[in-house]
């Protein structure tokens, strides 16, 4: 099985959601000895040190803001329903089933599925603001008649920063329980630790594949044929772990027509036909199908058409007289899998 590793979180992502979390928890231990749901620390040590944090805390989020603005990255909490229908179900109930796949694919652009793009637009634009307006009321309470505030308003504002203060509670709570909901369940932890996501990448083994082998050698396309057709007679020798149909072709015209009216998984192709040779044939190719993967036979161990061949968009160039059936069928393997993922 292979494996998608890609860089979700920089350094400052990193830092600043780590930093955020433990300030978020002293403040919330020094928040509950202010209101006196907790007795360790002395009052008025426990307010110092709760001045302290939210400063910090402030400080931190406006220097985070001014980085979102600055990188472009204020665009992945831009609330959307696509899929939200989908990520409330797995949440309810998908979670519970091993085999059910997350509907929402995390990626570099969109970290955030709806649901979470949601709770974070409530907790930007409602929950923090007021935390921090009530919170600067409180911290320049003795400056309120000087700024005509009514001193009758205390205990509104009270109210408000303790049910804020609350509702971040509930939501760092939700969110740790949250983080180990991936599968594997610590996989959401490492990707904000490493700042890398790992995923597997697996075929459907409920359902048939189709590859195309454009190939005017019998020899070579019969010996091909055997090997993905036999695939799988061992079960410990099984490297596709899915049924495989072939579809020999001899020519590029015939090819054509074909791919103009069905789509298959993998195309193996020689460059070199009856009907076409070189780079051309793979343009032509290139031309007609959608998205499906193509690997390119050759018996010319040429490393500037190997270069031309990968520009022109195939996924591997393979060299005839280098083949084993092993080889090739890891790479037909590899270029499925990671064709599934990208269409995901």
């Amino acid at each position: 099985m292979e494996e998608n590793r890609q860089l979700l979180f920089s350094r400052y992502e990193r830092f600043w959601h780590w930093s955020q979390a433990l300030l978020i928890i002293a403040l919330m231990v020094t928040g509950f000895h202010v209101t006196g749901l907790l007795q360790w620390l002395d009052y008025k040590l426990a307010a110092q040190w709760h001045r302290y944090f939210a400063w910090s805390l402030i400080c931190l989020w406006t220097f985070t803001i001014f980085w979102h603005l600055i990188t472009g990255e204020w665009r992945q909490y831009i609330p959307s329903t696509e899929k939200m229908l989908e990520v409330i179900y797995y949440y309810s109930k998908g979670i519970f089933d091993p085999n059910l796949q997350h509907p929402f694919k995390v990626t570099r652009r969109l970290k955030h599925n709806p649901l979470q793009r949601l709770t974070y637009l409530v907790l930007s634009v409602v929950i923090s603001p007021m935390l921090w307006i009530s919170g600067l009321l409180f911290f320049y309470y003795n400056e309120w008649d000087q700024l005509g505030i009514p001193n009758l308003w205390l205990s509104g504002v009270a109210a408000v920063h303790v049910a804020m203060a609350f509702a971040m509670v509930c939501f760092f709570c939700l969110h740790v329980y949250m983080v180990f909901l991936g599968k594997p369940a610590t996989a959401q932890l490492k990707a904000m630790l490493t700042g890398y996501r790992v995923e597997d990448i697996r075929l459907d083994a409920d359902r048939e594949y189709t590859v195309m082998l454009v190939e005017d050698d019998s020899d070579f396309a019969r010996m091909i044929q055997e090997w993905f057709e036999t695939n799988g007679v061992n079960e410990t020798d099984r490297i596709l772990p899915v049924r495989v149909t072939m579809v020999c072709i001899e020519t590029l015209h015939e090819a054509v027509k074909y791919l103009n009216n069905k789509s298959v998984d993998l195309i193996l192709l020689d460059l070199d036909l009856p009907d076409s040779r070189g780079v051309e044939t793979l343009r032509s190719v290139m031309s007609v199908i959608r998205d499906e993967p193509v690997l390119v036979l050759t018996g010319e161990e040429d490393e500037n058409l190997q270069s031309m061949i990968i520009r022109e968009g195939a996924q591997e160039f393979l060299i005839k007289e280098n083949l084993d059936r092993h080889h090739l069928l890891r790479k037909g393997r590899f270029a499925m899998e990671r064709q599934w993922f990208l269409r995901q």
